[in-house]
């Protein structure tokens, strides 16, 4: 979270023909399903429904992160959808591969269980307090960004488990080359491998 992923990944974009699976939009959309809303206001209570009666994801995220009980449950409800639309995602793209490179842009990987999904595992890890400042850039409070934060697992624990890693010590061209000498010398020569 807030570590420049999406970012790094608009850098490669420019490199590569890539086929982009965004989670956060995938959880966006089923916010929307009738039976999750329905879930999510039994879970929450009424007031989480904005004028137009749907969810307001940003009091939404200020509630579930303040109560880690709410947290669970909330990602009980939320996560399992979630990761099977990714799981159908990837089983399509495989069988497509019209792209140089079907790439999922999410957080929590590790914390849904699913990295054996993919090829490669790529962290972005922010310089150290970096990702605290974009999200209180973001609007957030202190307490909330640290919130979420904390929700997710420890940044080491990521970078250990990731197949490859990525600095980001907020410097776009400097960025931008680990982000071209990771495609060129690690992730094309995958593909490539793949492909016989």
């Amino acid at each position: 979270m807030a570590s420049g992923k999406t970012t790094a990944l608009e850098l490669l974009g420019k490199i590569a023909r890539l086929d982009v699976f965004e989670a956060d939009r995938l959880g966006h959309k089923l916010l929307r399903e009738p039976w999750i809303r329905d879930a999510v206001v039994e879970l929450c209570g009424r007031d989480i429904l904005d004028g137009g009666g749907e969810i307001d994801r940003g009091l939404l995220g200020r509630m579930v992160f303040a109560d880690r009980e709410l947290l669970v449950s909330y990602n009980t409800l939320i996560h399992p959808p979630l990761v099977e639309g990714i799981r159908t995602a990837v089983e399509e793209a495989r069988n497509r591969n019209d792209a140089e490179a079907f790439v999922v842009d999410a957080a929590l990987i590790f914390e849904w269980g699913i990295g054996q999904l993919f090829d490669a595992v790529v962290a972005i890890r922010a310089a150290q307090g970096l990702a605290l400042r974009r999200l209180l850039r973001e609007g957030l409070t202190e307490i909330e960004a640290r919130q979420r934060l904390n929700s997710q697992l420890r940044e080491e624990v990521k970078v250990q488990r990731a197949d490859f890693v990525i600095i980001n010590d907020n410097d776009l061209e400097a960025l931008g080359r680990r982000v071209w000498f990771l495609w060129e010398h690690q992730l094309a020569p995958l593909k490539r491998a793949r492909a016989t």
